[in-house]
């Protein structure tokens, strides 16, 4: 039973996050505004992308069903990143030479933008016509989740630069758990024996 308020209400929710941004910058709250709007835009595209491989384990064990927001979430991770690459674009003053030069000088940038395009897919694809569309071919395009999740981690890994920094270790490790829930076992056991 779907109970009309809760689709609303994740909304809000996962909007949050930009009205705080939003916020902050209207009331002068940040002092390096590019890098305090860039890093936790990137974050939540990332953080909501693992919410929503986190779903389908979660929808197997719960005795109800939260399917249903998976796509929401999936498109909410694709607004963070658009906001996060959008930022991006503004520091290079949208400029293609300063853009091929980071890009060039800085290869996390080309994993992070591989990772835009794919989650750019996915996005323009979640709506009902599409799927009906593609039918049985978008299964197979929207399992390209995985190599994104396994690309954004990487561009943040590669983006903090420090070993020492926990919190890349962290995303990598609940990205490695999701992504274990889609192996076959079974298959794996096969080739391994």
């Amino acid at each position: 039973m779907t109970i009309s308020w809760q689709k609303p209400l994740l909304f809000l929710l996962l909007l949050m996050p930009f009205m705080q941004l939003l916020f902050d910058v209207l009331m002068g709250n940040l002092i390096d505004p590019i890098e305090e709007i860039t890093n936790p835009t990137g974050l939540w595209a990332l953080r909501l992308l693992l919410l929503s491989l986190l779903i389908t384990p979660l929808n197997k064990i719960l005795p109800f069903s939260i399917i249903k927001y998976r796509r929401m979430i999936g498109v909410f991770s694709f607004f963070y990143a658009c906001l996060h690459l959008g930022i991006f674009l503004i520091d290079q003053q949208f400029n293609p030479e300063f853009i091929a030069e980071d890009i060039i000088k800085r290869p996390y940038i080309t994993i992070g933008f591989s990772t835009f395009i794919i989650l750019f897919l996915l996005a323009i694809t979640s709506t009902n016509k599409m799927v009906r569309w593609l039918g049985k071919r978008w299964k197979k395009l929207h399992k390209f989740i995985y190599l994104a999740t396994i690309l954004a981690v990487v561009h943040f890994y590669w983006q903090v630069k420090s070993i020492a920094d926990i919190e890349p270790l962290i995303y990598t490790l609940i990205a490695l758990i999701l992504l274990s829930f889609r192996l076959n076992w079974s298959k794996m056991k096969k080739l391994v024996f």
